[in-house]
């Protein structure tokens, strides 16, 4: 799913009405009755009471208009709209429609003082994705009673106040929801950390936008959701053995970070690669073949660390060497070992994780030698020590856009929504995962499941998106049955097989 700036959301939505034939306020009645669907679904059975802040443009009519239908429905309904010397047409539509229906309208300006019914649920359609400017603070007094309520608040499209595709001052004014019910695709603040507070959970609503126009708007952002990923799930073969599905090698661990590489290995079997192979040191011998027997285990020299690389390492199908590694001087030079081993043959697909990330980092000189098309999983420190600190989420995006471009690399920029940025530029938000997932081991994971993936002949676009979006898949399955906060990295691998089972199609024919 694409995610377009505001200009290209107003465009897209101007050619649909034009395209469809349509009166803009039958859009506006289509995006309400999105709206409260979705609000009639989170409420159930259940008689509500709702207070509706409305603004002059179109996100205010949005709500006039979803006000006026779950008044229609049987709930109490207060409508609030702010005082404006102009209001868009459709706006105005709504406006007599309520007036003919004998719903009141009361006004309101940015410093009013409102009273909210204890249980009542705001609806917040102020502003849209269309803000230009931020809020001043003559907003705050309204905002922060909203903010300051009890009540659950759920926005329209995007907070109020909070800007669509460009920063956001924090100390403006902005309307923390509890759900933002968007319209149409993602709006790209909804997915940065830095703005989580204020959008709480999103939920995606279709009004009807025209696809075949979409597809003619180009696009940087994109949303991977679960009809992406089937475009790379493909069935087992009747007659195939454990070759068929590759030999993976996970390089890692170091003495009191043995658990990491046996994450990462038992991930990457999971996952379906036909073998495995994991090179440590030799003081986690006894332990990867007591807590992993299906594993084949290679030793380094050295009992605590690792100082060279494994022997016919072009053997394997894909390498996934840094967890748990450490960064002792002789394992700097074994990374080095191998990023010059690799680049004489490059026909191996490499990911590094973790201390290998830190080694390139201490490094910079070394990114050249790494393979193209090679995956990168920093965490947020990892990623600050690779390309420098950032102001805000989206200096960070560009920061990282011009890092992978340079050195055609594939970034996993893990946290919530991880965001895989891809040389050519475009950067694509992932759907799953929740704050569960938030466990030691977790990344671990991760990077055992996209090596797989690459070993089992997935290119390493597709890699990375089908890995991420398996890996917080795992986790969702998860937290269905267990406790978010209980969430260890173990149980993330024991749902792959339900989140295989899930994006699986049926391929009977």
């Amino acid at each position: 799913m694409k995610i377009l700036s505001a200009a290209d959301m107003y465009k897209w939505e101007q050619l649909t009405i034009k395209s469809q034939n349509l009166a803009p306020a039958e859009l506006m009645e289509r995006a309400a009755e999105a709206l409260f669907h979705a609000i009639q679904q989170y409420i159930g059975e259940r008689h509500a009471s709702f207070v509706v802040l409305c603004g002059f443009g179109n996100n205010g009519g949005d709500g006039l208009a979803v006000g006026r239908m779950l008044y229609n429905a049987g709930h109490t309904v207060k409508i609030y709209l702010l005082a404006h010397e102009s209001y868009s047409t459709e706006n105005q539509i709504n406006q007599q429609r309520l007036i003919e229906m004998g719903l009141s309208i009361t006004p309101i300006t940015s410093e009013s003082f409102l009273e909210f019914p204890e249980k009542s649920i705001l609806i917040d359609a102020l502003f849209g994705y269309g803000l230009s400017r931020r809020l001043d603070d003559s907003w705050k007094t309204l905002i922060d009673q909203i903010n300051a309520a009890s009540n659950t608040t759920l926005s329209v499209d995007i907070p109020s106040g909070l800007f669509a595709d460009k920063p956001t001052p924090l100390e403006a004014p902005i309307i923390r929801a509890n759900i933002t019910y968007t319209l149409s695709c993602p709006k790209l603040s909804l997915l940065f950390p830095k703005y989580a507070h204020f959008s709480g959970t999103f939920k995606v609503l279709d009004i009807g936008l025209d696809k075949i126009i979409l597809s003619r708007i180009p696009a940087t952002y994109h949303y991977t959701q679960k009809e992406d990923i089937q475009l790379f799930v493909t069935p087992l073969e009747k007659f195939s053995h454990k070759g068929t599905y590759g030999h993976s090698c996970i390089i890692g661990g170091c003495y009191g970070s043995i658990g990491a590489i046996i994450l990462a290995s038992k991930a990457s079997l999971k996952t379906g690669c036909g073998m495995i192979t994991t090179y440590l040191p030799a003081c986690g011998y006894s332990i990867i073949q007591s807590a992993f027997p299906e594993a084949q285990v290679q030793t380094d020299a050295r009992e605590t660390h690792i100082s060279t690389i494994p022997e016919q390492i072009t053997k394997y199908n894909a390498i996934g060497v840094g967890m748990g590694m450490g960064t002792h001087p002789d394992t700097e030079k074994a990374l080095f070992q191998l990023l010059k081993q690799h680049s004489l043959t490059s026909k191996v697909s490499v990911l590094f994780d973790a201390d290998a990330i830190n080694i390139l980092a201490k490094n910079p000189d070394w990114h050249a030698l790494i393979p193209s098309y090679s995956i990168l999983t920093p965490h947020p420190k990892e990623l600050e020590r690779l390309v420098g600190s950032w102001a805000d989420d989206f200096e960070k995006i560009k920061k990282v856009r011009e890092w992978s471009h340079r050195y055609q690399q594939i970034v996993v920029v893990k946290g919530a929504n991880s965001t895989i940025v891809l040389p050519d530029g475009n950067v694509h938000f992932n759907a799953t995962g929740n704050p569960g997932m938030a466990t030691g081991g977790s990344g671990d994971v991760l990077s055992g499941i996209i090596t797989s993936l690459l070993a089992q002949h997935h290119a390493p676009v597709n890699a990375a998106l089908l890995g991420v979006y398996l890996h917080g898949l795992a986790g969702d399955i998860a937290a269905t049955s267990i406790h978010e906060k209980s969430i260890t990295a173990t149980d993330i691998i024991n749902h792959l097989s339900a989140a295989w089972q899930n994006v699986s199609r049926d391929y009977a024919q």
